[in-house]
């Protein structure tokens, strides 16, 4: 995967935020009814499949521009092992960011 990619990638995972990329990553299918981003999405297959341009009805849903959607399913559908390798990086890099409580003072 090149570095591209990978920033692709990121900008994606960013938008579906830790839970929705949980979700994602149960998907075991590739086509429109049972992908990673339908799952992601929706938790459910055949949801996203009623959708019209799904590449431009899913983009405005996470926020992230067409490109970005069209490589997920790109990278989702070619490499799908490097794809999971990426978003388990990502991750564990966003539970180590995720701010703990202040402790407490006595």
């Amino acid at each position: 995967m090149n570095p591209e990619e990978k920033a692709l990638l990121t900008t994606a995972f960013e938008a579906l935020g830790p839970e929705r990329l949980t979700r994602g990553l149960k998907a075991i299918g590739h086509r429109w009814k049972d992908c990673f981003l339908a799952i992601a999405t929706y938790g459910e297959p055949d949801a996203l499949v009623r959708q019209m341009r799904k590449e431009h009805f899913v983009g405005p849903l996470i926020g992230v521009p067409v490109q970005v959607v069209k490589e997920v399913v790109r990278l989702w559908d070619d490499d799908e092992q490097s794809f999971r390798a990426l978003a388990a990086e990502w991750l564990e890099l966003s539970r180590a960011a995720t701010p703990t409580a202040p402790a407490a003072t006595a």
